[in-house]
């Protein structure tokens, strides 16, 4: 099984660039995480509109900023991942619509792929807006195209690290069906697994717990990890590592450093031996972004 070389996203925050809150708005931006419209049709190009609650769409965005190519799912090569989240985009506080249109075929967002409703955006909150599926109409169970609505985190101390994981993969073949519950959690060469972040459910977070908060966030102490390198084992939920059902990662000693806020993605048609996107969120109020009018992704398998 092909091993997911993860957290390698914390090599490369500190050298993004920040955009600054500016009073009365949230931000909001949206991932591609979907594999395509219709089975082996490759990679799909979206844009997306927004509405404040109930008023008039507005054009598609992405390409209204100066990004025609939209947002895009996968890539090859040093360009995987950089181009399949948009950045935070401002809007006022408030609560709003929005629609992914598929970029191909003439797609506009009068014929949409999904449809978000009555999304809230406070001042200076920042939210993540996720298209997951596949092909509506290839199963008896299919995994329908959706949009998914996560609450950034804004701040963590230096001290600590928040990791956050959203399990978007789908089952492998024509059905491109959920993938099952995960746990995700860690081990050492001297420490036994312990699950982080338990019953990961298709397409979503970890709930609310002692140890992940309400935005589906683990916060840790740096210094309390087990020294050395770690194994990040993602598992079906209820199997312990090692097993078929599990899939791993490496996590090099000293990749992990106080202040990184991330989400790691699971997307593709594999589910555990996939890929995973990992994205920068927001940290002491500032977006982390690079690359134009995309956010700070990257993507790797070992």
């Amino acid at each position: 099984m092909r091993r997911i070389a993860l957290l390698s996203v914390v090599t490369f925050l500190a050298a993004c660039g920040e955009s600054s809150n500016t009073p009365g708005n949230g931000y909001l931006r949206v991932a591609n995480l979907a594999p395509g419209p219709t089975v082996n049709a490759g990679a799909a190009d979206i844009d997306f509109c927004i509405a404040p609650t109930g008023g008039t769409y507005s054009a598609p965005v992405m390409a209204a900023a100066g990004s025609p190519e939209g947002i895009v799912y996968g890539g090859t090569g040093l360009s995987i991942g950089l181009k399949q989240m948009s950045k935070y985009f401002a809007y006022g506080a408030g609560t709003y619509d929005i629609k992914v249109m598929n970029k191909a075929a003439g797609g506009s967002c009068a014929t949409p792929l999904a449809i978000i409703t009555g999304v809230s955006l406070t001042e200076g909150g920042y939210k993540t807006i996720a298209f997951v599926g596949g092909n509506p109409t290839a199963s008896t169970a299919p995994a329908a195209f959706a949009l998914v609505a996560f609450t950034d985190k804004v701040t963590v101390a230096t001290t600590q690290v928040a990791i956050r994981f959203m399990n978007a993969g789908l089952l492998p073949g024509a059905q491109l069906s959920p993938g099952p519950t995960l746990d995700i959690g860690i081990s050492s060469a001297t420490t036994a697994n312990v699950v982080i972040f338990p019953s990961v459910a298709y397409p979503g977070k970890s709930a609310a717990s002692s140890t992940i908060d309400a935005n589906g966030y683990a916060v840790l102490t740096a210094n309390t990890l087990p020294p050395g390198n770690l194994a990040l084992n993602i598992c079906a939920a209820g199997v312990p590592p090692p097993s078929p059902f599990c899939g791993s990662a490496n996590i090099t000693a000293g990749q992990i450093t106080g202040g990184i806020v991330a989400t790691a993605y699971l997307i593709g048609q594999a589910q555990l031996s996939s890929g995973a996107l990992f994205c920068g969120d927001v940290t002491n109020g500032n977006a982390l972004q690079q690359f134009g009018n995309f956010s700070s992704c990257t993507s790797a398998l070992q």
